[in-house]
């Protein structure tokens, strides 16, 4: 860690040589970036934690199949595939990983999250992007905001609302049947945007299609009274062709084990807001309610080694109700310039959940199976809700120092109900946590030039159990009594980790029109009660215990009409800190992670060029199998003519073969499972304006 800060203190010496060396006379003036990642607007540089921005000048010229791929171009923001081509991305972000059983990461859209009931995963195809669409990251734990799950980050996807009505239409195709169409109408009232994709897939049984809608109407908006509402609905289906061994050495990466060939999903989500606001003389009352209806229907099949699976069917209807109310633009009575936001938050949602038995054995009785759905095997309904109270402060004492402190109560109750099947009804739990957080921001610099901030904070941050991982009622065969176990657990309690960070910001602007942001931040985070697997009871324990150590940084520098240019480092050091293993690296998490690109914008033709890539993953927990580095380039072509504009997409341009992630065999050989990623692929597009 004396390393790090070393590196860091350095940084700060040499970029406060260079803002020295410019010119004095410099008369530009840096324009304040807006965020609103901490509930309220705010400059990113006041902030006492890592936040980064796509603009949506980034998302219109960045080469991205969707909104997860364009969001690998942020410090601190690394995703892994498992499906070849960026369809059903992992996030990893600050070392925390949930393998496709959980998520550490908030994503809202509008300031209203979308994951999932039952395990926090998130839907990326709910998320359409606009001209007006930008993304804004809060990295690093934010639970004294929004409470659980908040540890890894929040990701607030916002669609602005323009002065003037615009009209825009997308629609682009390349090879392996790839399609994809967008349209959207925008204005100071209301808005409506319709997105439309499909795919043959990179590998066999891995087709897919969603559609998403999405609309808003400003019902009242006068005096200072406002009162919106807004919808959206997401259909998708889609094959899984699942992992492949790596014992499989003639494969070429497109095939899909017949392990996995009943492997489906069929998912509709409607989702309805009611939006109101109210100026007061003292403060501003912002109230929601939410509710959010979502049906599926999922084929999966989970390998228990490399030549035995099984393979259910499970029918989810989920339910939830969301409803919040904020306070803010307020002021204590005291002599320090200050803001106030304090508020309430409240949910429940209900779970049914029914499985059904299709097929088990070795691959001889995959291949004569029938996929023919047998009989419920069980069948239960869990509960979630929950009520939480914060407050967040805000103090100046003077026009350099920024003091915020802030804290949030949740109070989170679950509990099962069970109609049939192998297990017990299971009892209640309730969760309580206390998340306080506490940070310094420091102006050291400021001029028409140039804008340097450094920040310090401390915060507690938790994730509790999620409904799977306490009431799951999938049972799994075992070739010993009882041949059949839940990995489920009613008695686990919430992950909690304490962290501390410290980072800086720092805008720059040249008279001859160049502006330059350099941002780095270093973390610590102890976690505590991590949820892991056991081999002793065969279900989810809190025994794990870990250390996240990290480096996020990033250089963007910029000039209008000209182009751009960032680079990205991402360091995740995470160590477990129990165990057998204990100082080993945590499996599957990329020590090192890049990402880089330029983009040219001369007038009608835009050109970009990007690169991503990982090093250093270990597959296993003792550190002795390691994932192949990679890194992939990729590359648009743009073309405008008043408002028409044609694009060409290229991904993975050096045509590289690669695994995006792996683990071990559940059955304890020496093989593993294995996830490969899409050879070069194409894409040509047309965009209009109106």
């Amino acid at each position: 860690m004396k390393l790090r800060t070393a590196i860091l203190l350095l940084s700060g010496i040499i970029l406060n040589s260079t803002v020295q060396a410019q010119k004095s006379d410099s008369t530009l003036t840096l324009d304040p970036i807006v965020v609103t990642a901490e509930r309220v607007a705010s400059t990113l540089s006041s902030s006492t934690v890592g936040v980064s921005v796509l603009s949506a000048r980034d998302l219109r010229h960045l080469p991205s199949r969707n909104a997860s791929s364009l969001l690998g171009f942020i410090q601190g923001m690394t995703f892994l595939d498992f499906d070849g081509l960026g369809f059903a991305p992992q996030s990893v972000t600050r070392g925390f990983y949930g393998g496709g059983e959980a998520e550490y990461v908030v994503v809202l859209v509008n300031g209203k999250p979308i994951n999932n009931l039952e395990n926090g995963l998130v839907n990326w195809e709910q998320i359409t992007t606009a001209p007006g669409t930008s993304v804004e990251v809060l990295r690093g734990g934010a639970s004294s905001l929004y409470g659980d799950a908040a540890i890894g980050a929040v990701i607030n996807v916002r669609t602005d609302q323009p002065l003037e009505t615009s009209r825009f239409i997308r629609a682009s195709g390349g090879n392996l049947g790839i399609l994809n169409a967008h349209a959207s109408i925008l204005s100071n009232r209301y808005s409506a945007l319709a997105d439309f994709s499909s795919s043959d897939g990179f590998r066999d049984h891995s087709g897919r299609q969603s559609v998403t809608l999405q609309g808003s109407y400003r019902l009242i908006d006068v005096g200072g009274k406002s009162l919106s509402l807004s919808a959206s609905l997401n259909q998708r289906e889609f094959d899984t062709p699942g992992p492949l061994r790596s014992t499989d050495q003639t494969r070429d990466g497109i095939e899909s084990l017949a392990f996995f060939q009943f492997d489906n999903v069929d998912e509709q989500t409607i989702r309805t807001s009611l939006d109101g606001g109210w100026d007061l003389s003292e403060g501003r009352i912002d109230a929601s309610f939410t509710g959010e209806f979502r049906d599926q229907d999922q084929i999966r099949t989970l390998p228990l080694s490399v030549d035995f699976a099984d393979t259910q069917e499970r029918q989810v209807d989920a339910a939830g109700f969301k409803t919040s109310l904020m306070v803010s633009d307020l002021s204590l009575p005291i002599p320090i310039d200050n803001q106030l936001v304090f508020g309430v938050d409240g949910f429940i949602g209900t779970l049914d959940s029914r499985y059904r038995h299709i097929v088990t054995g070795g691959l001889g009785d995959y291949l004569g199976a029938s996929g023919t759905l047998g009989d419920v095997l069980s069948d239960g309904t869990a509960s979630r809700k929950g009520v939480a109270g914060y407050a967040h402060l805000e103090l100046n004492p003077t026009n350099r120092l920024n003091v915020s402190l802030g804290a949030r109560m949740d109070w989170i109750e679950d509990s099962f109900d069970e109609v049939s099947g192998l297990s017990e009804a299971e009892p209640s739990a309730s969760h309580t946590a206390f998340s306080p957080k506490a940070g310094l921001n420091y102006r050291y610099s400021s001029s028409a030039s140039q804008v340097g901030n450094v920040y310090v904070s401390v915060s507690r941050s938790f994730k509790a159990p999620t409904l799977d991982q306490l009431y799951d009622l999938r049972a799994f065969p075992v070739p010993f009594p009882p041949y059949s176990i839940q990995i489920a657990n009613a008695d686990l309690v919430p992950q909690e980790g304490t962290s501390y960070e410290i980072g800086f910001y720092h805008q720059l602007a040249g008279s001859d029109g160049w502006s330059t942001m350099i941002s780095s931040s270093l973390y610590s985070i102890d976690m505590t009660n991590e949820i892991d697997f056991s081999f002793d009871t065969f279900s989810n324990v809190n025994i794990g215990k870990s250390r996240h150590r990290g480096i996020e940084t990033g250089i963007r520098t910029e000039k209008n009409q000209l182009g751009s240019a960032f680079l990205n480092y991402t360091l995740q050091d995470v160590t477990s800190r129990k165990g057998e293993n204990k100082g080993n690296a945590v499996k599957a998490i990329p020590r090192h992670a890049f990402s880089g690109g330029i983009v040219a914008d001369l007038g009608s033709v835009s050109a970009s060029v990007v690169l991503k890539g990982n090093r250093k993953t270990y597959v296993d927990d003792a550190n002795t199998k390691e994932l192949p580095d990679y890194a992939t380039v990729d590359f648009r072509v743009a073309f405008t003519r008043n408002a028409y504009t044609l694009t060409l997409d290229v991904f993975n341009a050096l045509d590289r073969a690669y695994d995006s992630t792996a683990y071990q065999d559940p059955g304890g050989s020496e093989a593993l499972f294995v996830f490969p990623a899409a050879m070069r692929t194409l894409s040509i597009g047309f965009e209009l304006r109106l």
